[in-house]
């Protein structure tokens, strides 16, 4: 049972008055974990936009239910027989939602397929997604972000964190910019109109909603390079026309087409297919690092819908939303006042308190898997704290979460042998961001000087 002990209220609440922040809706809440008591409240069980904050529950989830060593498998497969070189079949993809599959693990398969002896194909490249639904975006993210690296489509086959990168390259002044994407493919086109000028960039990249064609226009820069990444659209289909590439590439006749397959359970019920390759993921506590101290959405969201999948058979955003709340109530959270869409946070319409954000580093701390998610979170100069805290290294894990007008930070404090979760969230800003993050870190110095003379 919690202890309310307010003992740090003056000094913060003083932080808290600035002018900037009379219109912000501010929420804070600390913890002594060690004495379940708690240091400092304020509007600590009003819901807030947590952004990325959400990473926090989605990753002490997965670990809770799916196991630190839990790992994704994407599978290769061939139906039908192999005479003479000939593979008189289909090639099979079987997605098992790994969202850190890579180019060079697809090159792994067209290497299998060599080593099969196989430089024939007279069949299709069959794509099976169906460990999640074909639900790509959760609810609440805005349309003018989708072709962005960080609002990457969610699918059970994946590949190069379902980007392209879009490489900008300066010519002579006044003439067409040298764009390409890479990996190259005929799956992406580029439509480029960037004009190289003098002084600094103006650049406009974009890819509509319904389309994979980037539209590259603007300056850049004389002398200038940039790498952009670009989402792309149907990052199933993605894996499979870069496979027809690849296949082509490396002297494999193929002609077929590329096929989004039913379940696949329908090939278990035979015995005229091989699977031939699978490649497994690193481990989920590799997955979650890149969740929380790089906030990487894919991740985060891959592993929401797998939270589904492997529990109630449906690899959805609901399902998996479903067993994120079941697992608040075991941290002691009323879930009838939480709002959650996606397991990344950048959904806007996710509603959540600081009080449940502190419930789920409170739960974790009490967990045996507490030393690995500790370490799995960004200290001071780490991921999204490269450049922030460096006044109290190494007594600090914490998960920012940022959008427009909303920012949010979480964590542990470790000071005097004794133990910290803390979480609090600025929505409804206008003031710059930096100063937001100005005050967040004059409110840890402050707490951490409290509490060491404590």
């Amino acid at each position: 049972m919690l202890i309310l002990l307010l003992v740090a209220s003056l000094s913060i609440d003083s932080i808290l008055s600035q002018p900037e922040l009379e219109h912000v809706h501010v929420g804070m809440i600390v913890l002594n974990l060690d004495e379940d008591s708690v240091i400092y409240a304020n509007n600590y069980q009003k819901n807030m936009v947590p952004a990325s904050n959400l990473k926090i529950v989605t990753s002490a989830a997965a670990l809770t239910f799916l196991g630190s060593d839990f790992r994704f498998k994407t599978r290769l497969a061939i139906k039908g027989e192999v005479h003479g070189g000939e593979l008189h079949g289909d090639l099979i993809v079987i997605g098992g939602g790994d969202p850190s599959f890579s180019l060079e693990n697809l090159e792994a398969f067209v290497m299998t397929i060599r080593e099969h002896d196989i430089s024939r194909i007279d069949g299709n490249i069959i794509l099976i997604d169906g460990y999640f639904t074909q639900e790509r975006l959760p609810i609440g993210w805005a349309w003018h972000y989708l072709d962005a690296r960080y609002a990457a489509e969610i699918s059970a086959i994946s590949m190069n964190r379902n980007v392209v990168n879009v490489r900008i390259e300066a010519t002579r002044l006044g003439a067409y910019a040298d764009v390409s994407i890479e990996p190259l493919t005929a799956y992406v086109k580029l439509i480029n109109t960037m004009i190289t000028k003098p002084g600094d960039d103006s650049i406009i990249i974009f890819r509509p909603p319904d389309e994979n064609t980037i539209y590259v226009d603007g300056g850049i820069g004389f002398n200038h390079t940039r790498n952009i990444e670009v989402a792309v659209k149907d990052p199933a289909m993605f894996v499979g026309q870069y496979l027809k590439e690849r296949l082509s590439e490396s002297n494999i006749e193929f002609s077929g087409r590329c096929i989004r397959g039913a379940d696949f359970s329908i090939y278990e019920r035979g015995s005229d297919y091989i699977i031939i390759d699978s490649i497994l993921s690193v481990s989920l506590s590799d997955i979650i690092k890149e969740i929380n101290m790089e906030s990487v959405n894919l991740y985060a969201e891959a592993v929401l819908k797998t939270l589904g999948s492997h529990y109630l058979k449906e690899g959805s955003f609901r399902a998996g939303v479903s067993i994120v709340k079941e697992f608040l109530r075991r941290c002691g959270a009323d879930t009838s006042l939480v709002e959650l869409y996606d397991g990344s946070g950048l959904s806007r319409y996710n509603l959540i308190s600081p009080y449940n954000i502190m419930l789920v580093l409170r739960y974790m701390y009490h967990s045996k898997l507490f030393d690995g998610f500790y370490e799995l979170m960004a200290g001071p100069g780490q991921g999204t704290l490269e450049n922030r805290f460096n006044s109290i290294s190494g007594v600090m894990r914490a998960k920012t979460g940022t959008l427009d007008a909303i920012s949010c930070l979480s964590g542990y404090l470790k000071l005097n042998n004794q133990n910290y979760c803390f979480s609090m969230m600025f929505n409804n800003f206008v003031c710059p961001r930096k100063k937001i993050e100005k005050i967040q870190e004059d409110i840890l110095k402050e707490l951490k000087a409290f509490l060491e003379e404590a």
